[in-house]
């Protein structure tokens, strides 16, 4: 699906680098639980948009394994390392600066995306608001203000409904999850600027921070228990 990804501007991947990053996860990194494309947006727009910044080597081993299960890839060089992490981050540092500099243009990955099928299109909003969740779930604490106010709480309700988890709780079919897929990008606005009022309001001049690698001294986020700086920072 990557190549009919809808290309913005040279922050962003390229559809070829979109491309080679999917094919990594899927194919190339002997992982049996990693994210896809569209589950990744969904999780890095959850941490972006969230109450507090977290740390890339605490969330990279949540791409690596989107189940409860300890996973790490298989890199066939610190060369292919130090270019998957690094797509990994530039795909996160261009969902930042879409909100930062033009939020009102914002649209969430699968809607970016020329699928095959309304299936296919649909299984992706699915994974996405699947991946936002996981995203609140990285520091569900701070979340709770949100999901104690009424409008925020029913912002995270549409996207957990919308991501097939509760279709048999709530009896719902796949019309009824992508009508809810629709109200998205909206909810994903109003999730973030229910935090602006508070402790990440940024002064005129001030810029949401970009995500960096860890320090030469931290754990590698490769998930290979090395120290960055002998791992993918070599």
């Amino acid at each position: 699906m990557s190549d009919n990804v809808h290309y913005k501007s040279n922050i962003e991947l390229t559809p070829q680098e979109y491309e080679e990053l999917e094919d990594f996860l899927l194919h190339e990194s002997g992982l049996k639980h990693p994210m896809n494309l569209d589950a990744l947006d969904g999780f890095m727009t959850a941490l972006i948009i969230g109450p507090e910044p977290i740390m890339p080597s605490q969330w990279l081993p949540h791409v690596w394994s989107s189940a409860v299960v300890d996973e790490a890839p298989v890199f066939e060089s610190d060369e292919q390392a130090k270019r998957i992490i690094g797509l990994i981050m530039q795909m996160m540092n261009a969902l930042s600066h879409q909100f930062e500099e033009s939020p009102e243009d914002y649209a969430p990955l699968p809607n970016l995306t020329t699928f095959d099928s309304d299936e296919d299109q649909r299984k992706a909003a699915r994974l996405w608001c699947c991946g936002f969740i996981e995203g609140i779930n990285m520091n569900q604490d701070s979340w709770k203000s949100l999901l104690k106010d009424e409008k925020g709480a029913k912002t995270v309700f549409a996207i957990s409904a919308a991501s097939g988890l509760l279709r048999e709780k709530l009896n719902l079919d796949e019309e009824k999850e992508y009508e809810l897929w629709k109200l998205i990008p909206e909810a994903v606005l109003e999730i973030r600027d229910f935090w602006r009022p508070g402790h990440r309001r940024k002064k005129p001049d001030e810029k949401q921070p970009k995500a960096e690698a860890p320090g030469r001294n931290d754990l590698c986020p490769c998930g290979s228990g090395k120290k960055y700086k002998k791992c993918s920072g070599q």
